[in-house]
């Protein structure tokens, strides 16, 4: 393009706009007080556009969309009035007049365009724009492509405190092993380190790091640095099945950053896809090393198909299954602008701010009973945090029930046997005497890259030894 000649003849583009064209105007002291509406063709005219109007006319009470066009012979002013409340006035016209009837015509038509616009605005401001998903990768590797993967992350592992060059390999190797589709080289790499302590310890240091503090690589070449944190939620559920996917989460953020007392600038994305305990489970966590890079981008995480996972929720929600739910909400966060101090001095102003959103896009989608909402933690510590409160409010829940069968709580002893494929502790609550069973629970373990059964254990025998209670294990049968 060029700059126009001062004295050249400006033509008009081929570019036809719309009959009606509503907008605002400016005075001195801001807005004034009422819209404008726009006819852009025969009868071309320019109108004031008022609403909560009570102007009477003789089809006000009827039932159905009821107008008029009124004249004001003291100020010799022609109005338009509608039964819904809205009124036009201080018409201009540019051509030929109307008549009445036809003014009311187009006036009637500008009303059901101003109702539409109304609608889009509404319908803009509850449903966010949709985003595009973004599937974690899952391709297995074949056995012995598997097999020297494991084995070459192994002996990196273990040769990284004595050897300069394998320590910087490492933190390659276990990116390379997360970001993959195959789950298994991880995981199979850490279970083989399990006699090598410090070696196991320093690979799952490595891959918690890189999920926790993702670095994503945008693709101007620029690298943007991320801390990963997380809302712990608990909520109850009377029908089956759980959904994932949330929009209007996205609302929370703008919330978090200001009750937080962050600056306005801060980058701060709340995951719309939210994850509870079989989620992280079934990948062992894994999958989030890709959710920074995939928030990075606009788009949404879906670990699985979302038309099929959503269909399978509409199916379970059919069958009624009391449940008691934990998850977590995710959110990235630019390095170095959020810290426990600051979460601590800001942390119920927060929950506070956080709170209602939370519940109103969480009903958007799923209906649930009471919700539980926990301070913002990072990543890993929210997940014990989480699974540390779930835990004791299950237990707590199945003791009343309890309670409510035998008065002699001295008399009940607790047997807990691991289940590997839930990565819980089935607890049985028994009768000592008769060896009955009053109840049973579950005891998660927190979900990790290497979930920890002993911390488990000790978590468990402890709760149960404040409330009294003797703990045993029972070895799992196979047959």
């Amino acid at each position: 393009m060029k700059s126009h000649p001062r004295n050249a003849r400006i033509k008009g583009d081929p570019f036809i706009p719309s009959r009606f064209i509503f907008g605002d105007a400016v005075e001195e002291k801001g807005l004034e007080p009422y819209e404008y509406v726009i006819h852009t063709v025969a009868p071309a005219f320019v109108c004031r556009l008022v609403g909560m109007d009570q102007t009477p006319f003789d089809s006000r009470e009827q039932e159905g969309f009821q107008s008029d066009v009124l004249f004001d012979a003291a100020n010799n002013l022609t109005h338009y009035v509608t039964n819904s409340g809205f009124r036009l006035f201080d018409f201009n016209f540019w051509g030929e007049l109307p008549t009445a009837a036809q003014l009311k015509k187009v006036c009637d038509e500008a009303m059901q365009e101003y109702q539409r616009l109304q609608k889009a605005y509404i319908e803009r401001e509850v449903a966010p724009k949709e985003r595009d998903f973004r599937l974690v990768p899952t391709e297995p590797l074949p056995p012995a492509e598997r097999q020297q993967r494991i084995k070459e992350l192994v002996s990196t592992a273990m040769d990284a405190d004595s050897n300069p060059m394998k320590r910087m390999q490492l933190p390659m190797l276990v990116q390379q092993a997360l970001t993959g589709g195959d789950q298994a080289v991880f995981t199979e790499a850490q279970l083989a380190l399990q006699e090598h302590t410090a070696a196991r310890e320093q690979l799952l240091a490595l891959a918690r790091d890189s999920i926790a503090f993702p670095e994503v690589m945008r693709p101007d070449g620029s690298v943007v640095s991320y801390e990963l944190w997380a809302l712990p939620m608990i909520f109850s559920r009377a029908q089956g099945g759980f959904w994932w996917h949330f929009p209007l989460l996205e609302r929370v953020e703008p919330a978090l950053v200001d009750a937080l007392g962050l600056p306005e600038d801060t980058v701060l994305w709340l995951s719309p896809t939210i994850f509870n305990t079989d989620m992280l489970i079934e990948r062992s966590c894994q999958s989030l090393v890709h959710l920074a890079a995939i928030m990075d981008a606009g788009c949404d995480m879906a670990q699985q198909d979302v038309d099929a996972a959503r269909a399978t929720f509409d199916a379970a929600s059919q069958t009624v299954n009391p449940q008691l739910s934990l998850c977590w909400l995710p959110f990235i966060v630019e390095s170095g602008k959020l810290d426990i101090d600051r979460v601590r001095q800001h942390a119920r102003k927060a929950l506070d701010a956080a709170m209602p959103l939370v519940q109103q896009a969480i009903a958007a989608e799923m209906k649930y009973g009471e919700a539980e909402l926990f301070a913002p933690l990072p990543w890993w510590d929210a997940l014990g945090a989480g699974v540390y409160a779930f835990n004791r409010k299950r237990l707590g829940l199945h003791m009343a029930l309890v309670q409510g069968k035998t008065d002699k709580l001295d008399n009940i002893e607790a047997v807990a046997e691991f289940l590997p494929e839930q990565q819980a502790y089935d607890v049985q609550l028994l009768e000592r005497d008769s060896g009955a069973l009053l109840n049973r629970v579950q005891w998660l373990l927190v979900p990790d890259l290497g979930p920890s059964r002993v911390q488990a254990w000790v978590d468990l025998s402890e709760c149960l030894r404040q409330a009294g209670i003797a703990l045993r294990e029972q070895q799992a049968k196979y047959h």
